[in-house]
């Protein structure tokens, strides 16, 4: 463990020096997988998406654990992220990885792109009198991209909450109108998404589905 944390610690000047380089519209953040709850030990711009040193895990780094989409490649780049407050964000995470090749730790980058995109499209229409079409950061990407996007919330319970709603309005039917078999896809979907990788996954979920706790066990187990 201790070793995990010098490496750790190592990026973190690493991390300072990206943010000074890149600027003030740019947070760049170390999460130590170890634990998803209270993972992030360090944290540079955090007033961008109002997180801080011992909040927890993103949506998309919970799917990188889950997935386990780090273990052939070294990082991803250019996917959307969107924060709190509606912000849009460009971002990228290295994968911090021991000698043994085994994940221990995620660097990420997240720059405000949101004013970015309106003068763009402002400089675009003085110029070229027509309206601007932007390519997203997945157009733009290396073959590397990744077809993803991120929530920047530290909040365990309101990420929870924001997974398991993209979860339900895939559906487009209230809870009381959804079969059993509805509900394991829709607990299969947050499985993979890594919800119970979180210690109030599985009560939260169970809230949401209108079911028992040991229901969502059962369901977990027939996924098996």
């Amino acid at each position: 463990m201790e070793a995990t944390r010098r490496l750790l610690e190592s990026y973190f000047p690493i991390a300072s020096f990206i943010a000074a380089i890149v600027g003030p519209k740019c947070e760049v953040v170390v999460h130590d997988i170890s634990d998803p709850e209270r993972s992030i030990i360090f944290i540079e711009n955090g007033h961008i998406s109002g997180r801080k040193i011992g909040d927890g895990s993103t949506d998309l780094v919970l799917k990188i654990l889950k997935g386990e989409a780090y273990r052939d490649r070294h990082y991803i780049v250019n996917y959307k992220a969107t924060g709190p407050r509606g912000q849009q964000f460009r971002s990228s995470t290295y994968f911090i990885k021991n000698t043994e090749g085994t994940l221990v730790g995620l660097m990420c980058l997240n720059i405000d792109i949101t004013h970015m995109e309106v003068a763009a499209e402002w400089i675009n229409h003085v110029l070229q009198g027509g309206a601007l079409t932007l390519p997203t950061p997945m157009d733009t990407a290396s073959e590397d991209k990744p077809q993803e996007s991120e929530f920047l919330q530290g909040n365990v319970d309101d990420l929870l909450q924001h997974m398991i709603n993209n979860a339900l309005s895939k559906m487009n039917l209230p809870i009381d109108r959804l079969s059993s078999n509805e509900k394991i896809e829709i607990v299969k979907e947050l499985n993979e998404q890594g919800v119970f990788l979180l210690k109030g996954g599985v009560s939260q979920v169970a809230s949401a589905l209108s079911i028992s706790e040991p229901t969502v066990y059962r369901y977990l187990q027939k996924l098996r």
